[in-house]
């Protein structure tokens, strides 16, 4: 691949990460998720190892379900090779207690063929916590 297409390749790959927050989070699209998570991908979250789409897809579906009002925020968006790097903020409501919360996180996702394969994610739970009521437990 000759430099400008390692260039066009990157960018790529930077927009896709963005419009997976956009979609995913801000917009509420599950059908992204099947678009752009490769079916057998491989998410980092943490100490946990989310294993495929279904894996993911049930994930996500229990955080939206304690949790409305996204509002995903890009910060940095950096690319190499075929990885992509976005540092966010994400804003958010607590379901049961209508508490706004703010998080930050940073994710790294593997791009092969427009799809994620493999990603990295650590993000500020405990952040989260501290900014719940602490009678409040969360399922994620």
């Amino acid at each position: 691949m000759s430099a400008p297409q390692m260039q066009n390749a990157m960018e790529q790959n930077k927009r896709l990460l963005v419009r997976w927050f956009q979609e995913v989070w801000n917009e509420g699209k599950r059908e992204t998720i099947t678009e752009l998570y490769a079916e057998n991908a491989i998410l980092h979250d943490g100490g946990k190892k989310l294993r495929g789409r279904d894996e993911f897809t049930r994930f996500y579906d229990a955080f939206r379900s304690q949790f409305s009002d996204f509002k995903a925020e890009p910060i940095v968006v950096l690319a190499e090779g075929d990885l992509a790097c976005l540092r966010w903020s994400v804003k958010f409501r607590h379901k049961a207690t209508d508490t706004p919360v703010q998080v930050t996180g940073t994710s790294v996702v593997r791009v092969r063929d427009g799809q994620f394969v493999e990603a990295w994610q650590n993000w500020d739970a405990a952040s989260l916590a501290r900014q719940l009521p602490s009678n409040v437990t969360t399922e994620i």
